[in-house]
């Protein structure tokens, strides 16, 4: 790669994001807020992917650090939905940092 340092950099700035999507309970989460429409609670999320609750919450607190999801209050439960603009975004940016830097192996 032409510049190590810049293909590097990008890399290490979408690692936390590769680590929410590589991981497969919160691809079932993603997947299930996606077609959920307004979004779902942790009693809803919990039964659609078959682990206990404070498994959920641990999966739900990294997804939301990671800007994957965000969370609003209904009353007294939190309703979680999709916010992938911005992560979508910084992958778009890594995969086109690192194309600018690929070269070609010869015969490849």
């Amino acid at each position: 790669m032409a510049n190590y340092e810049k293909s590097e950099t990008a890399l290490a700035e979408s690692a936390q994001l590769i680590g929410i999507f590589a991981e497969k309970v919160r691809r079932q989460i993603i997947i299930a807020l996606g077609n959920s429409g307004d979004g779902l609670n942790v009693t809803d999320i919990t039964a659609l992917v078959n682990i206990s609750r404070p498994a959920v919450s641990h999966h739900l607190r990294l997804m939301r650090e990671a800007g994957v999801i965000d969370m609003r209050s209904n009353g007294v439960e939190h309703i979680y939905y999709l916010t992938l603009t911005g992560p979508l975004a910084q992958l778009e940016s890594t995969f086109a940092t690192l194309s600018a830097d690929y070269e070609p192996v010869a015969g490849n």
